[in-house]
């Protein structure tokens, strides 16, 4: 119980602290007499309850209203209307955050259905019916037009919600973190000083009318910036706004005819508010446009991985050797190093599968492609089902007393299983290896390279099983003849003689 207390201390010593700052630095600083055209703390406030559990509220409002009171009374309010004042604010946000739904991530809210017809009833709702609450505490305490009381309050805060309650609830969201990145920086930096240089333009020229280039300026911070930027820029953009028109710039400034039937206050806030509300839909139909792509793009991916592997032993498969090989063997010609393949086949595996049945034959496959998985210890080293019982290694920069070994240590670790076998000589599973290493000259004979290490896995075949060969020479080429046809014969001898030349 005293830690819970002392904890709801903090709370409020926190808040209040971080919002009589907030409102002196606004009041003081930024605003001025600009609090009756937005007024950002209200969005604030409702997007921290929505981020927070409700359980909480209640100690951070008297903490948000204790230190906004203090600063607006600091400000020559007096003591009633002040107290006036924050009953108003409470009910605002309460209803905001009553009609938004919580936030747990700004993505997964901005998904929810009906989120833009929500985010429009809050800023009709919590506005509207703190600003009739105000309209009337002032018409009655301080005499003041019970229209332009509504609309002093009612309509700043509404811009106010617009502006700063998507900001703040995207401020810590991974989508904002992207944007400052070292990679993104530059692109970040130069949109938003790109939008505040073209508001500063728009609303500092009264001579022109350049009033339109608004919307085109955010759809084109969120085209780069997705909904964290344009939400940083609105901001921007708001406070811009704000500025000029309060010191008589632009068009909403000194240059507004008090003869209009519309005041220059009410009319900046229809305006900016109009983009704002209109940025908004779009900004998430954007996003959700971006998602569906990068999904469809993550999609294509992982179809062309699962394409690309064995669907029984998760390693690759002939497709993906295919694709590999010539890319290996490309590199290889250009850069004059050795190529490596090795066949490895499994010991009268057709008669396993007669004794044991076909799905121990199918985990006999998957324990075999891991132990041929372990032994590639080299990032580029590939293995791949070449079809059946036989798999094929491929090694890159690899010359034939390397491949050797390999090739040895994967007989050694596949008799190492123990995987009993009784239709095999040694009642165990075995594989016998053929490999092949070479330098190639040409990017003719890519096929070559595997037949002899099929030659020499034909080899293994006949000396006994359980066992590594390979063909290095054309006399041991000519001792194989029997395992080709005469044009693939000349095709391999070409191969070798060239190596050996």
């Amino acid at each position: 119980m005293g830690e819970s207390r002392i904890g709801r201390a903090k709370t409020v010593l926190s808040f209040a602290l971080i919002y009589f700052a907030a409102d002196m630095a606004l009041n003081r600083l930024a605003f001025s007499d600009g609090w009756t055209i937005v007024w950002p703390l209200n969005g604030v406030t409702v997007a921290l309850l929505l981020m927070r559990p409700r359980s909480s509220w209640a100690w951070m409002l008297v903490g948000v209203e204790t230190g906004t009171g203090i600063g607006e009374y600091l400000d020559n309010n007096s003591l009633g209307l002040e107290i006036g004042q924050r009953i108003c604010s409470v009910t605002e946000v309460l209803v905001c955050a009553a009609v938004l739904p919580a936030c747990r991530t700004v993505e997964e809210w901005l998904r929810i259905p009906r989120i833009g017809a929500r985010f429009f009833a809050a800023l009709i709702l919590g506005p509207g019916l703190s600003g009739l609450m105000s309209a009337w505490m002032f018409s009655a305490l301080d005499h003041q037009s019970f229209l332009l009381a509504f609309n002093n309050w009612a309509t700043a805060d509404a811009l106010g919600v617009a502006a700063t309650l998507p900001l703040t609830l995207t401020w810590n969201s991974p989508q904002m973190r992207l944007l400052f990145t070292r990679a993104a920086l530059p692109k970040t930096l130069g949109t938003l000083l790109l939008a505040a240089f073209g508001s500063a333009l728009i609303f500092s020229v009264a001579r022109y009318p350049l009033i339109f280039l608004l919307y085109p300026l955010l759809l084109l911070v969120d085209s780069l910036l997705a909904f964290a930027g344009s939400a940083i820029a609105v901001v921007g953009l708001c406070l811009i706004a704000v500025y000029f028109t309060t010191n008589g710039w632009g068009p909403f400034g000194a240059a507004w005819s008090s003869d209009l039937w519309i005041p220059r206050d009410l009319a900046l806030q229809l305006y900016f508010g109009f983009h704002v509300i209109a940025l908004f839909p779009f900004s998430v139909l954007m996003m959700e446009r971006r998602r569906t792509a990068e999904e469809l793009r993550l999609t294509n991916a992982r179809l062309t991985v699962l394409a690309s592997l064995d669907g029984l032993t998760g390693i690759g498969n002939r497709r993906s050797f295919d694709d590999r090989f010539r890319v290996e063997w490309d590199r290889a010609v250009r850069t004059r190093v050795p190529l490596a393949i090795a066949i490895v086949d499994l010991d009268n595996f057709k008669q396993f599968n007669d004794l044991y049945g076909h799905p121990e034959g199918d985990r006999c496959l998957r324990a075999v492609a891991d132990v041929l998985s372990a032994e590639m210890r080299r990032p580029d080293d590939f293995v791949a089902r070449f079809g059946g019982e036989e798999f094929v290694l491929l090694l890159p920069n690899t010359p034939a007393s390397s491949a050797v070994q390999v090739a040895e240590r994967i007989r050694a670790a596949v008799l190492d299983l123990e995987i009993t076998h009784l239709g095999n000589s040694w009642n165990r599973v075995s594989v016998s290896i053929g490999y092949a290493s070479v330098v190639p000259l040409s990017a003719d004979h890519s096929l070559s390279l595997i037949q002899l290490a099929d030659a020499a896995l034909y080899r293994a075949k006949r000396e006994g099983r359980n066992c590594v060969e390979t063909i290095s020479s054309i006399e041991g080429l000519r001792a194989a003849n029997d395992h080709f046809g005469d044009t693939t014969q000349v095709r391999l001898m070409r191969l070798l003689g060239s190596r050996e030349s």
